[in-house]
């Protein structure tokens, strides 16, 4: 199974990955996509020697209401977007690596709250759901 790879958008433009569970050895390609079925369908194009990371739009909090009304207002791309929880989240990002979306994400944050808790408060789930140890 090839490795998870999370990474985090900072508001300077560079991304850095998380550690605990990510870092692998093939080189990253970012992919962004207006929705998933068009990630998927750019990821296959892509070659199977490169771990792809989808740009995916985040807006986290303790309800899902309060997320989806920060992304609502968020004037970015029109890429993958999700607002809701972390668990949601880890969900989400879970699904996407099992189902060869992606082999991981770029998380941008939309919204002023503390983006590496969040970020690596979903690590620890994504890794319970996949069974993955941490490094």
């Amino acid at each position: 199974m090839p490795e998870l790879r999370v990474f985090i958008a900072e508001t300077d433009g560079a991304w850095t990955e998380l550690t605990e569970l990510t870092e692998g050895e093939r080189p990253v390609v970012r992919l962004s996509a207006p929705d998933l079925q068009e990630a998927a369908r750019r990821r296959r194009r892509l070659p199977a020697d490169v771990a792809v990371v989808l740009d995916l739009a985040v807006s986290v909090a303790d309800d899902p209401r309060t997320a989806l009304a920060v992304i609502s207002e968020h004037e970015g791309d029109a890429g993958v977007r999700y607002a809701g929880t972390v668990d949601g989240l880890a969900g989400l990002v879970a699904d996407l690596f099992v189902a060869g979306v992606a082999d991981g994400v770029t998380l941008i944050p939309v919204g002023d709250d503390d983006q590496h808790r969040w970020a690596h408060a979903a690590l620890s789930r994504i890794q319970d759901r996949l069974r993955i140890s941490a490094a």
